[in-house]
């Protein structure tokens, strides 16, 4: 599994993620985009309409602040607003009063979402705008021209504009510049600097608890286990002793990393002591029950090895320690969430990125890292006698 799967598992993973699943059309993933219409004019229905009809742009309809509290906690990553007057700013020539705001996580996709906004503008409210301008002039140069005339001169002239494809001599892309705005303020945090620390604190963590867990294969070996069993303990006992270990070593390894990152590379840490510490210790609790779930069910330290380092490094590619989730197509995205690793990055997400309250999704996520240690841990119990503990 080692030298065959891991490597194709980890080949396709990130060519999924970097390079999609191949260059047809239909293979291209939409970028959802949130619209707030607040003109509610034909000119920004058509427009809305204009960006729907882009392949790659997927248009939900949004009011302003349901489409902000969706930024903000990560549900979506851009809303477009056409503000009051887009429609009077057409007809005027003026600048149009318009603007994307996003979520800094995903600057990579903003990119390529403003090109594709401001190529369609250019090419149908440009026309609009370019022949606005035309008559404007026509009509203060020549107003006593017949309407004949005046058509014919227009038609002409905005079929010249069509074809030159711009509408720069008229200054149309000063005037028709997209504003951009990070909903989330670049002081929060260097969001590279928290994607690497929480990425690489959760996978490391994973490999040290596997190895902790597997000193039960060892005790096993060495007929400590068979001892213990003699003795009045119960077998729960060992067992929970062994994960309160572990989740004192994990809270202590989380707490050294983010303390390390704050003190060389100035992770903003100092106000956030309270909420970083419940998700140290959920995290370190859903990673404890997974190494002891991962020792009970194998047979020996060599299987566990392998085993571990297996799912381990597939958790981790999905789950965002390796690749951030905000890039990889959406199906990719959905299939995240069954990894440890997801939860508990999209938790430091909040705290450190976000900055969101610890009512709320923060919660959410701290109460499914808790799950899933409680999980891992009830169907460790059932497997610990039956394997760990076999006795020949």
């Amino acid at each position: 599994m080692l030298t065959f799967l891991l490597p194709a598992i980890l080949i396709s993973v990130f060519s999924l993620a970097f390079a999609g699943a191949g260059n047809n059309d239909d293979d291209v993933q939409k970028i959802p985009l949130l619209v707030c219409d607040q003109d509610n004019s034909k000119i920004t229905q058509q427009t809305i309409n204009d960006i729907d009809s882009v392949k790659m742009i997927e248009v939900i309809p949004c009011s302003f602040d349901s489409a902000i509290d969706l930024i903000k906690r990560g549900k979506r990553s851009s809303v477009l607003i056409l503000k009051k007057g887009f429609s009077d700013s057409v007809k005027e020539l003026k600048h149009l009063p318009w603007e994307l705001q996003y979520d800094a996580a995903h600057l990579q996709e903003m990119g390529v979402l403003q090109s594709l906004l401001s190529r369609t503008l250019y090419t149908t409210i440009g026309k609009i705008m370019s022949k606005n301008a035309i008559i404007k002039n026509i009509d203060a140069q020549l107003p006593s021209m017949d309407s004949t005339s005046r058509s014919m001169i227009i038609a002409k002239a905005s079929a010249g504009s069509e074809s030159d494809n711009s509408g720069d001599d008229n200054g149309m892309q000063s005037i028709m510049k997209l504003n951009t705005v990070s909903v989330i303020s670049a002081k929060t945090g260097n969001l590279g600097l928290v994607q690497t620390v929480a990425g690489t604190a959760v996978m490391m963590l994973l490999f040290s608890l596997t190895g902790m867990g597997g000193g039960l294969l060892d005790e096993k070996e060495q007929g400590t286990l068979k001892r213990l069993l003699y003795s009045p303990v119960h077998p729960a006992q060992i067992l929970l002793g062994k994960m309160a270990a572990s989740i004192l070593v994990a809270s202590v390894q989380l707490t050294f990393m983010f303390a390390f990152s704050a003190a060389v590379f100035h992770l903003h840490i100092a106000d956030k002591i309270l909420p970083l510490g419940i998700l140290i210790f959920a995290t370190a609790f859903a990673c404890s029950g997974f190494g002891i779930l991962l020792a009970t069910f194998a047979k020996s330290r060599q299987q566990l090895q392998g085993m571990s380092t297996l799912i381990i490094l597939s958790m981790s590619v999905i789950g965002g320690s390796m690749v951030p989730t905000f890039i990889m197509p959406q199906w990719m995205q959905d299939i995240s969430v069954v990894s440890i690793n997801y939860w508990s990055i999209q938790g430091f997400y909040d705290i450190l990125w976000r900055e969101l309250p610890i009512a709320g999704t923060f919660l959410t996520k701290v109460g499914v890292l808790l799950a899933i240690g409680v999980t891992f841990t009830l169907i460790a119990f059932r497997l610990f006698r039956k394997n760990a503990l076999a006795l020949d």
